[in-house]
């Protein structure tokens, strides 16, 4: 009887979410003798799952992946980019490196945009003379990678950093922040700074820097630099990844980042030796029998 009444639960409650009803779950509950998780019952718990579950956001567009083999020619990446830019679509990432080839190199563009017109700008990738081949691994099981160096402050957000540090450029401030902030420090400049302050900021800074240690190991990133007021880390990770570990450190302060872009190579075929291929099977299976044909 539990059983139907979760299966009853659950279509209920797809068909609500569907509909945009509000959240129904209290009003199914299970008898004395049902089973009870956490003060619980089984529908509730059932539906609260339903409704924490992030639906998929449906949309015509899609991350496209294209590796391009090319020669190592002057010119040949502003014509590459410049076919996905007549298409109207802004390169989300692309990284050109040397192969293990001499003079061949290898360019993984990342977009965002429509199957058909990112295969009509593949074919034109194509054709150009300088390129060899180009692979689309949307589709395809990849091991995706990216490299992340990220400058973060051990003094706090909102403590200025020596002029040592190189800051990524932020917008101009307004004239009025402008003139707060002078007269905040011409206070500050007149009040007697007790002498222990350098050692009070050795301590803070320690502290900082233990916690984003700890979460760096987290994300399997180290720390590449410390210094007395700031320290790089280093993350090599997926690009959700790097993305994720960017918003978590923002509150300690970030004073610069640099992003290599996405690379990505297509994973083995075959896992094990003693197992065949799928194309090997597909071979197999489209080959004709001639077991039933007379001798020659």
């Amino acid at each position: 009887r539990d059983t139907m009444l979760c299966r009853h639960v659950f279509a209920a409650a797809q068909r609500a979410v569907r509909a945009g009803a509000p959240r129904m779950g209290a009003r199914y509950s299970t008898k004395p003798g049902g089973s009870w998780h956490g003060g619980r019952s089984t529908a509730d718990a059932v539906s609260d799952i339903i409704y924490k579950t992030p639906t998929a956001q449906k949309t015509a567009h899609h991350m496209h992946v294209l590796n391009c083999f090319m020669q190592d020619e002057p010119g040949i990446l502003t014509r590459a980019t410049g076919i996905m830019a007549a298409r109207g679509y802004n390169i989300d990432s692309v990284v050109v490196s040397r192969t293990e080839i001499p003079g061949l190199s290898r360019m993984t563009i990342t977009v965002n945009g429509e199957q058909a017109v990112v295969q009509q700008a593949r074919k034109q990738l194509e054709d150009l003379p300088q390129v060899w081949a180009v692979v689309d691994l949307s589709d395809a099981k990849v091991v995706e990678r990216e490299i992340l160096l990220i400058k973060l402050s051990t003094l706090g957000a909102d403590t200025l950093a020596c002029a040592a540090n190189a800051c990524t450029p932020r917008q101009p401030l307004s004239p009025s922040t402008v003139h707060r902030r002078e007269r905040r420090l011409a206070a500050e400049d007149a009040e007697d700074a007790p002498s222990d302050a350098p050692y009070l900021q050795v301590v803070e800074s320690s502290k900082r820097l233990s916690y984003i240690r700890n979460l760096a190991n987290m994300f399997g990133a180290r720390v590449a630099d410390v210094g007395a007021d700031c320290c790089i880390v280093e993350l090599c990770a997926k690009s959700e990844r790097v993305d994720a570990f960017m918003k978590i450190v923002a509150p300690f302060g970030i004073l610069e980042a640099a992003r290599s872009g996405r690379m990505a190579m297509s994973r083995a075929a075959k896992l094990s030796l003693f197992e065949e291929s799928p194309q090997e099977s597909a071979e197999k299976a489209e080959a004709p029998d001639l077991s039933h044909l007379p001798p020659s």
